[in-house]
């Protein structure tokens, strides 16, 4: 019962919000608002009287601001006067669509005004308007004047899909609005270790090309730069090893004393009585282990750096560690006296520690997780 009447309750200020919104909105002149807000509230509730004053105030008052609104553009020398009157059409004939969606409004205002043929020639007029504002912003030549102007020349072709030659200046518009970003071999100078650091190149790079999704910026490595003969890239990805070490070896020998937890069965004894009975002690073992441990760590950094005037604008540096270790050993006494990790380390023999290849790998996994987070938020900037 006390859920039947809490919906209840709740239903009816849903309906009284509702209600009140719409006459807000008309009180306070948002027509369109007022118009939308009814003409909902009539089709859950199609006898609601409140939205009925509201739908039958609001919507000659909204048809009559927006007339009023495109015949101010169309007066006047704005440059977008076309474009901005296309907005208004369409919340025109969204308003005339709503109310033909809705048998209670349609009952209120039989005739809606449709304003299609009126968007359609407003769409046509708009579309040289975007154009020409693509072409000038074009003609300056900036990174951001290309995004302005690609996006000023999508316009246009939303308003007459394919008009004049605006397929190709779009991509003229994007390559220039695009960030170019070459991505620079990461060196590893070595003399004693023979590594490579293609691996951690080929993972950065397609980390690059696959999640940081930005229309506006292209990566491309040196190869496809020189393929598609980028001269003058925007940005210069450059990435280098410095301060690594990779195997170094250290070795720790110890000694312990290893004592049962429990009593053991440690022999028998025979009583004054000739009764023969077990015999319970804790039992001891001496543990030598051998420990091998061996260290792989490095430092990378990371400059950004603009290519025009050599300007660096990202500085950073990435510290990686891996430490690859084995046990083995062997012990004297009671091996009961000993743990189940204990007799497996007593039964490992030594073994070699992986190539130095495998351990530079390893060392840079930490380095390309927290590499990677810092390109992805930089260049998500752009």
């Amino acid at each position: 019962m006390r859920k039947l009447l809490h919906y209840i309750v709740l239903s009816s200020l849903v309906v009284l919000t509702a209600c009140s919104s719409g006459e807000k909105a008309l009180q306070h002149g948002n027509y369109f608002a007022a118009v939308s807000k009814s003409v909902d509230r009539l089709r859950s509730n199609p006898d609601k009287i409140k939205a009925q004053e509201t739908l039958l105030s609001s919507y000659p008052l909204a048809v009559q601001w927006y007339e009023k609104e495109i015949n101010n553009l169309q007066a006047s020398a704005d440059p977008f006067k076309n474009t901005k009157s296309v907005d208004k059409y369409q919340l025109l004939n969204r308003m005339y669509n709503d109310i033909n969606r809705c048998p209670a409004a349609i009952r209120l205002i039989p005739n809606p005004k449709s304003y299609q043929y009126e968007l359609e020639q407003a769409k046509l007029n708009a579309a040289p308007e975007c154009y020409q504002a693509g072409l000038n912003a074009l003609a300056k030549g900036g990174r951001q004047d290309g995004i302005n102007a690609y996006n000023h020349f999508q316009k246009a072709n939303g308003f007459v899909p394919n008009y004049k030659d605006v397929q190709i200046k779009l991509e003229e518009a994007e390559y220039m609005a695009t960030l170019k970003v070459i991505i620079e071999h990461i060196p590893v100078n070595s003399q004693k270790y023979k590594l490579s650091s293609e691996f951690f190149q080929d993972q950065v790079t397609q980390y690059l090309f696959h999640n940081i999704k930005r229309r506006f910026v292209r990566f491309y490595t040196p190869k496809q730069a020189e393929l598609e003969k980028l001269e003058y890239p925007d940005h210069i990805i450059s990435m280098g090893f410095e301060d690594f070490i990779v195997g170094e070896t250290h070795d720790t020998n110890y000694e312990k004393e290893a004592i049962s937890a429990d009593s053991v069965e440690v022999g028998s004894t025979t009583l004054k009585n000739g009764d023969k009975i077990k015999v319970y002690n804790k039992v001891k073992a001496k543990l030598h282990i051998h420990k091998r441990e061996v260290i792989s760590k490095g430092l990378l950094f990371l400059k950004v750096i603009e290519f025009g005037n050599q300007k660096i604008i990202n500085d950073k540096r990435f510290g990686g560690q891996f430490i690859w270790f084995h046990e083995w050993g062997h012990f004297n006494g009671d091996e009961r006296a000993l743990s189940k990790e204990e007799l497996e380390i007593c039964e490992h023999e030594p073994i070699l520690p992986p190539a130095h290849q495998d351990l530079f790998v390893e060392f840079t996994k930490p380095i390309y997780k927290d590499l990677t987070e810092e390109l992805r938020k930089f260049y998500n900037r752009y």
